[in-house]
């Protein structure tokens, strides 16, 4: 049989830009085609040329529809792409909202930054995408259910396991010149449902997910996530502050909406007004109760509103004492940055930071204490608690991926570890040691290519992007300067006099001049 490659256009080394290329046996395949995240720099290469030919690929695999693994799909359609794309049906229902929410948002940042007065005279922004593209895309997706197996031309085929993480999420296994993959996509905590015991083991190569790598989480029940939830309500209350939780659109707000209904059912929590101020999150709720039968109506609850439209989220910012849901869940777009911009000063307010928060975003940026943060153009205060609610990750933890891994066993080839940042990925590295006859795991660069082999380990093929490593970093380097810049102006407040600040600036003036 003929070799196959396997290229890392995205999650290599960070845990955002789901992006694999797998080219054997006369077909092209991509898994996942996602959005990169956090610092500025990463999420520059959004707006890059596609490091492949779109026109070129035969098929698309999508392994569920958060953005980090779909968000780029209607650029690869706009860019060129014919082929098929295929997913289960609830990621089918849900990836069209949320990509229309993503070009609207993306259309709004355009235009507000191509009005910056220090953007005079240079190219415009244009947006990734729009709602053509969104058509084109959904002409061609097609669903598919967990365990059948799926036939492309040339004997390759694939299938979808249920992984366990969001409604529709899937683990995918490819048949490819005489080879087994299987990509992890996201891993849910648990054990991941699988077709037939008979078919677990036995794969050629494994490309799994490295998300909480480097770390076990203790168990959090339902019941003490809910508790700890209703006490972050009562003490903000209690001082009249409003408690803002940034949420995901797609299944981390249906858990906390279906935690503050058991709550107020149970009267463990007295009525306060919950406002879901995102209207993205309540077309994927709508979608989400379509398959998944909670036993409860969140969307009649009198005092769990939804807000339709900006007037009505803007009359939120003269109210106090409610809860506002809103979107993104790190922080970095949506209506919880005009919340943040009204609460974060107020010390009576709390912002409850309910997930994963990729380094270099707005959310990691507050859960680390930083005093003061610059959101769409204006410097603001943090004088509000900053809170983290653990018990709603749809992740595995260490452990997990480990007994993920090992159940898969035996792996004749490479265990690469992706979609991870550094320490994570360097932790489930070493955790795997200790599972016996498993290859040694590999933790491919963003852009490297890589040739497979039936039964063998993985060579390399192709260096990855000589910025891969900066690319990267926790912190690049527009990061650093926003740090510097917020305890510059830190510094400079707490001086006593003018002359004092002056000298500081005079410093900052020389180390400047000095660097040419």
């Amino acid at each position: 049989m003929s070799g196959v490659t396997l290229k890392f256009h995205g999650a290599a080394g960070t845990v955002t830009g789901s992006c694999f290329e797998i080219t054997g046996a006369g077909q092209t395949i991509l898994v996942d085609c996602g959005m990169f995240q956090g610092t500025r720099s990463l999420e520059a290469l959004n707006h890059e040329k596609l490091p492949f030919d779109p026109k070129k690929i035969d098929a698309v695999l999508l392994t569920h529809a958060h953005l980090d693994h779909s968000g780029r799909l209607a650029y690869l359609y706009g860019s060129g792409c014919k082929a098929k794309t295929y997913c289960t049906a609830p990621s089918a229902d849900i990836i069209k909202p949320l990509l229309q929410d993503a070009a609207k948002l993306q259309a709004a940042d355009v235009e507000r930054r191509n009005r910056r007065a220090d953007r005079s005279g240079l190219p415009p922004f244009t947006p990734l995408y729009d709602s053509k593209d969104i058509a084109k895309l959904h002409k061609n997706v097609r669903t598919v259910s967990y365990c059948e197996e799926n036939h492309l031309d040339n004997g390759v085929s694939f299938r979808f396991w249920n992984a366990r993480h969001i409604i529709g999420s899937a683990s995918i296994e490819i048949n490819i010149a005489g080879q087994r993959l299987l990509f992890s996509g996201d891993i849910g905590p648990g054990r991941a449902i699988n077709c037939t015991a008979s078919e677990i083991g036995g794969y050629d190569h494994i490309i799994c997910e490295s998300t909480y790598g480097d770390r076990d989480r203790d168990l959090v029940l339902v019941s003490e996530r809910r508790e700890t939830l209703a006490r972050h309500v009562e003490e903000v209350m209690a001082a009249g502050g409003n408690l803002l939780i940034p949420a995901f659109a797609l299944e981390r707000t249906q858990a906390i909406l279906e935690d503050f209904d058991a709550l107020f059912e149970s009267k463990r929590l007295a009525p306060v007004n919950v406002f879901l101020d995102s209207p993205l999150a309540q077309k994927v709720t709508m979608a989400v109760m379509r398959y998944r039968d909670s036993g409860t109506d969140m969307l009649k609850r009198t005092n769990i509103r939804f807000t339709q439209n900006t007037a009505e989220s803007k009359k939120l910012n003269r109210m106090s004492g409610v809860v506002i849901i809103a979107g993104s869940g790190m922080c970095e777009g949506g209506r919880i940055r005009h919340h943040l911009i009204r609460n974060l000063p107020n010390r009576k307010s709390r912002l409850l930071l309910s997930g994963y928060q990729v380094a270099g975003t707005l959310g990691s940026v507050l859960r680390d204490g930083a005093k003061r943060v610059r959101i769409s153009g204006n410097d603001v205060l943090v004088k509000a608690q900053v809170a983290t609610l653990d018990g709603y990750s749809n992740h595995a933890d260490r452990s997990g991926l480990v007994a993920w891994i090992k159940d898969r066993t035996p792996i004749r080839g490479t265990v690469f570890l992706a979609h991870g940042e550094r320490d994570a990925l360097s932790g489930l590295a070493e955790a795997l040691t200790a599972v016996a006859d498993l290859p040694a795991a590999v933790i491919p660069a963003l852009g490297e290519q890589w040739a497979l082999q039936p039964g063998k380990k993985a060579t390399l093929l192709a260096a990855g992007r000589s910025d891969a490593s900066d690319l990267t970093a926790s912190r690049d380097w527009i990061s650093k300067l926003t740090m510097l810049r917020q305890d510059m102006e830190e510094k400079l407040s707490q001086q006593r006099t003018n002359q004092d600040r002056e000298k500081i600036l005079a410093a900052l003036k020389r180390a400047l001049e000095s660097a040419n």
